[in-house]
């Protein structure tokens, strides 16, 4: 069903963009806090010093920041894995209503514009990178088997992030396929 509403359209178009944008922002922050619970682990594993708190010039107690950062680290990954979603609801529609449109949206400069391979690996790096730290944590005191599952507790948003990308690559690829064959057969 197409609306063909300019108004609307645009609207799509710009909720997309804002989209892109809110993912990398989420993204970056989370792996932010990930790189900051490997640099703790690697310094204070037991979080009994104080650690310097960025852009304040204060210190903070390091089990402080790592419940801040561990937290971030979570919020990060589920507001990023709402977004997506968001994203593919967006896909879905503009597909629908404007898709020569929505092809050149797609070449928008964002990493989760056009969702393959590469854009899913960096988005494993980033779930892996608060694995790595939780194991850092974990390992030496309560064994790799209780780190991983607190990390499938703290990385599910980034778990359903990465299978939501490679379900949207999936549809995405399958869908230009189709569009390709049909417009060949014309």
């Amino acid at each position: 069903m197409q609306t063909q509403d300019p108004k609307y359209i645009d609207l799509l178009i710009d909720n997309l963009k804002e989209t892109f944008k809110a993912i990398e922002k989420f993204l970056l922050i989370g792996f932010t806090s990930a790189l900051v619970l490997v640099v703790l682990a690697i310094n204070d594993r037991q979080l009994l010093g104080t650690e310097k708190v960025m852009f304040t010039g204060s210190s903070a107690p390091a089990v402080v920041v790592a419940i801040v950062a561990l937290g971030a680290y979570f919020a990060c990954g589920a507001f990023a894995a709402f977004y997506f979603a968001m994203r593919r609801n967006l896909v879905r529609k503009l597909r629908d209503e404007a898709p020569q449109l929505l092809e050149a949206l797609l070449m928008y400069p964002s990493m989760v514009a056009k969702i393959d391979a590469p854009q899913i690996v960096a988005l494993i790096f980033v779930a892996l990178s608060g694995l790595i730290a939780l194991l850092l944590f974990y390992v030496p005191t309560h064994g790799v088997e209780k780190a991983v599952w607190a990390f499938a507790v703290i990385g599910s948003p980034y778990l359903i992030l990465v299978a939501m990308a490679f379900w949207s690559a999936l549809d995405e690829r399958n869908l230009s396929a189709r569009e390709k064959r049909a417009g060949s057969e014309l």
